[in-house]
């Protein structure tokens, strides 16, 4: 009996272990790229904007898992992580047929980094991507594209659409994001002073054409504007949800169209929309502002403000230095 039961024992023993192991494989096989990337993005809900969460999937489907996807996390070695990373850098967008720029090819970096920490930290799978070099630029950094004082005003006198004339200056006296700008509504827009408290965003995950969401550095009041704008704005007459747009907001390609329309009329370089908020920026720094006040006029930190626009500060003073007899 006592033989009897030991088999028993044994025999339960060994289908037991036989059973863990079984699904010990299985729970091996499920953690694959493909299938913790979508757990990965519903646990940055919480932290951060439908936006931010939009590109990451978006550099998901088109850059991770079409060659990762079905690789298990215990398998991106160094050797895999370095020979996908290498390939990619060597890619051209299918589109342009031109190389990716390298600010572009290191936010898909900064995207994958990130979600194999987060698989270090949650499942006990080492990250080996932080091991793996980040590629030197293949080129120079664009320069800059930005307008003078002159070239705004030779631009703006050829503007006769009054919701696109004030819409450009707006733009370019206040230096705001272009998200942030159409977002306003008639309330925000005072006399001398703009509430920016808000930004408009095109990237939703729920399928909505748009959503208001806070704006980037969750930095709110009210911006005091100049009085070539006050003018501007006072024959302005908005009427509507939106300050421009009325009960919808202005379509992102249909304001790139004029705008590059109205350059070519005004036959000045034809620059990005951000490139007024350059504009902005490069005036105030030429007009002697501090970069404490530049940031809050602009909304952002003052770490980013000399991380995009230091070079223009670093002109200057070689200027003042030149300029001492």
């Amino acid at each position: 009996k006592l033989q009897e039961e030991i088999l028993t024992n044994c025999e339960f023993n060994k289908y037991s272990a036989q059973a863990v192991k079984r699904v010990a494989e299985k729970g091996k096989t499920e953690l694959t790229v493909s299938k913790i990337f979508p757990v990965y993005l519903t646990s940055l809900r919480n932290n951060n904007k439908d936006s931010s969460i939009y590109d990451k999937g978006n550099i998901y489907r088109k850059h991770i898992k079409p060659y990762l996807g079905d690789y298990n996390l215990r398998d991106l070695s160094k050797e895999v992580l370095f020979s996908y990373q290498e390939n990619l850098w060597q890619s051209k967008n299918t589109l342009t047929n031109t190389y990716y720029s390298y600010r572009y090819l290191s936010k898909v970096r900064t995207v994958l980094n990130n979600f194999l920490t987060y698989a270090e930290e949650k499942y006990a799978i080492q990250n080996n991507y932080k091991y793996v070099k980040k590629p030197k630029p293949r080129i120079t950094k664009k320069e800059m594209q930005f307008w003078t004082r002159e070239e705004f005003d030779s631009f703006i006198s050829n503007v006769d659409d009054p919701t696109y004339k004030t819409l450009f200056s707006l733009l370019f006296f206040t230096g705001r994001r272009k998200g942030e700008v159409l977002a306003l509504t008639p309330a925000d827009v005072q006399k001398d002073a703009i509430s920016f408290t808000k930004s408009l965003s095109r990237k939703t995950l729920d399928g909505s054409p748009y959503a208001i969401t806070s704006t980037k550095n969750e930095k709110h009041g009210s911006t005091p504007i100049c009085k070539p704008l006050q003018l501007i704005l006072q024959q302005y007459k908005p009427s509507g949800k939106f300050y421009f747009g009325g009960d919808y907001p202005l379509s992102d390609s249909t304001i790139t169209r004029r705008f590059q329309e109205y350059c070519k009329i005004a036959n000045v370089k034809i620059i990005k929309i951000h490139g007024l908020r350059h504009s902005f920026v490069s005036m105030l720094i030429h007009l002697g502002a501090s970069i404490y006040v530049i940031a809050d006029l602009i909304g952002d930190t003052v770490e980013q403000v000399l991380k995009t626009y230091g070079h223009l500060y670093a002109e200057d003073k070689l200027k003042i230095i030149s300029s001492i007899s």
